[in-house]
C-alpha cells in the first residue's frame, strides 16, 4: 500500500499511527507529497489534491482520512479502533469529528498566516481561535480513559500536537492541565513518537 503524506499533516499522521498501532507500518510505503506544488502523482490518487490518500495493490483509491483509518482497521483484527458496538462507534467516530476540527481550525490559521498582512481575516482568525478553545475545553472535561486508544483518542493527540507545532503561542493548555498530561501519554505512545514531524 502506498501512502502519500505530508510529515507536517496532523490527518495524514493519524494514518500512519493507525498503521502503527495496527501492525500495518511493515505494508505501507510512505510517499512525501507537497499538496501545494501539484504532484501529478498525487492528483492520479486523489483528484483534490489532498493528502492522506492510500493507493491499495490493485490500484484502488482511498482518500480522506477517516475513510483511511477505516479501511486499516478493517485489516487486522486486533486492536480494534472502531469500536464494533454501535453506541460506542457513534462515541467514537464523534470524538474523531471533533478532533479534525480541532485539526482543521487550527490548519486554517496556518494558511491565513501564509496570507499578506492586509489580506488576513481578523474575524475569521478569532474564530477558528475559539473554535480551537471550546474543543478543548470540553475534552479537557472528558478526558479519555481507555487502557488501549481508539481512532478518537487518535484523532485527539494529532490535533493537539498539530497546535502545539504550528500555534504554540495559543497556549491551548493553560486552562487544560489535564488534557495535557494525558497528550504527553499519548505521545509517548510507539506510533505518535514515530511519526512526530519536524521542527520546521
Amino acid at each position: 500500500m502506498n501512502l502519500f503524506y505530508s510529515p507536517t499533516s496532523p490527518y495524514a499522521r493519524k494514518c500512519r499511527v493507525v498503521a502503527i498501532e495496527k501492525g500495518l507500518a511493515p505494508q505501507l510505503r510512505i510517499i512525501p507529497a507537497s499538496p501545494m506544488s501539484n504532484p501529478p502523482e498525487l492528483h492520479a490518487a486523489n483528484p483534490l489534491g489532498k493528502v492522506p490518500a492510500l493507493v491499495l495493490p490493485d490500484g484502488r483509491c482511498i482518500v480522506d482520512s477517516r475513510v483511511i483509518c477505516e479501511y486499516l482497521d478493517t485489516q487486522t483484527a486486533d486492536p480494534h479502533l472502531i469500536p464494533t458496538d454501535a453506541a460506542a462507534r457513534i462515541d467514537c467516530r464523534t470524538r474523531e469529528a471533533l478532533a479534525d476540527g480541532i485539526a482543521d481550525a487550527a490548519f486554517q490559521r496556518t494558511m491565513e498566516r501564509l496570507r499578506p498582512e492586509p489580506q488576513r481575516s481578523t474575524d475569521w482568525n478569532t474564530r477558528w481561535t475559539s473554535a480551537i478553545r471550546r474543543a478543548v475545553a470540553h475534552f479537557n472535561a472528558n478526558i479519555p480513559d481507555r487502557p488501549q486508544p481508539d481512532l478518537g483518542d487518535i484523532a485527539l493527540a494529532c490535533a493537539l500536537a498539530y497546535v502545539d507545532f504550528r500555534h504554540a503561542d495559543l497556549g491551548w493548555d493553560a486552562d487544560a492541565p489535564a488534557l495535557r498530561a494525558w497528550l504527553a501519554t499519548m505521545l509517548a505512545r510507539p506510533g505518535l513518537a514515530e511519526t512526530t514531524p519536524p521542527s520546521t
